[in-house]
């Protein structure tokens, strides 16, 4: 048996690493580079093919991850077979308003949405 503070430190450990993930997806987007490092220039010019491929990618292990950490219900973004396509059309809306920023930045925040953050 574990005792309860391990536990504790545990789950905080997890949460830490959580949240850096998620930080990465922000600034210059650096945790975008693993599933190509678009900006949201190059986003714009994606065909849908690709847009859905690289949100699948990108979402469903960090939405994944957040329900495993949280343990709050159903997994918001893969018990949806079709979250990608609201997931899209968020990620088009950011980058038309942040064309500055990268498709990464709008998944994060998309997501942060989506579980209530």
């Amino acid at each position: 048996m574990i005792d309860e503070p391990v536990r504790t430190i545990g789950v905080g450990l997890r949460s830490v690493i959580f949240l850096a993930v998620l930080g990465c997806a922000g600034g210059e987007a650096a945790a975008g580079s693993l599933f190509g490092d678009h900006t949201c220039k190059s986003w714009g010019e994606l065909d849908y093919a690709r847009k859905k491929n690289w949100t699948n990618a990108f979402l469903a292990p960090l939405s994944l991850t957040h329900q495993g950490l949280q343990r709050t219900g159903p997994d918001q973004y893969n018990s949806n077979p079709h979250a990608f396509e609201a997931a899209i059309v968020s990620i088009d809306g950011f980058c038309h308003a942040h064309p500055d920023k990268g498709p990464a930045d709008a998944a994060a925040a998309y997501l942060n949405t989506l579980v209530g953050n």
